[in-house]
């Protein structure tokens, strides 16, 4: 995310004023990034939290579509 410009994305998110409650400044990384930005947290931190939430987004993900498709087979892996 950051080597695609993400950073300069949430700084010009930022910029705007926007409101922390909108989709836009929920979506993954743009809190921890925000942080950094503040000040608040090193990149290396916000990035590691960052990847932290994405993870914990995935799994969640993962949980629904395993509820929304019980007579899927699955995988091992």
């Amino acid at each position: 995310m950051l080597e695609a410009g993400a950073l300069e994305e949430v700084r010009r998110l930022a910029a705007r004023g926007l409101d922390p409650s909108l989709p836009a400044m929920k979506a993954l990384g743009v809190r921890e990034l925000s942080r950094h930005l503040a000040g608040e947290l090193s990149l290396a931190q916000a990035t590691g939290l960052a990847r932290q939430e994405t993870r914990r987004y995935a799994k969640r993900q993962m949980t629904w579509f395993r509820n929304q498709t019980p007579d899927w087979p699955r995988s091992a892996g």
